[in-house]
């Protein structure tokens, strides 16, 4: 689990946190995280490298600029649900 302070927009401050997995659906892998409500429930699970589970995964394309000016895109995962099996 990985935690980070920020303010929200009305100044109060607040912590934001998130738990990466690396998933292997026997095809590829893929990077992917859980946030917030989602990443507490899954960190009081026993998840360990090769359990089994059923991931429900939202995704997002971001487009960015470099410092030189370059257009670069990132796709981001984010665990909506897991279900261990």
């Amino acid at each position: 689990m990985s935690t980070r302070q920020y303010t929200d927009r009305q100044g109060v401050a607040q912590v934001f946190k998130s738990k990466g997995f690396i998933l292997h659906n026997g095809d590829g892998t893929i990077y992917a995280e859980a946030v917030q409500e989602q990443a507490d429930q899954l960190q009081q699970l026993d998840i360990h490298e090769g359990d089994c589970a059923f991931v429900q995964l939202a995704s997002v394309a971001r487009e960015y600029k470099t410092q030189q000016g370059e257009t670069r895109y990132s796709n981001e995962f984010t665990i909506r649900q897991m279900v261990m099996i």
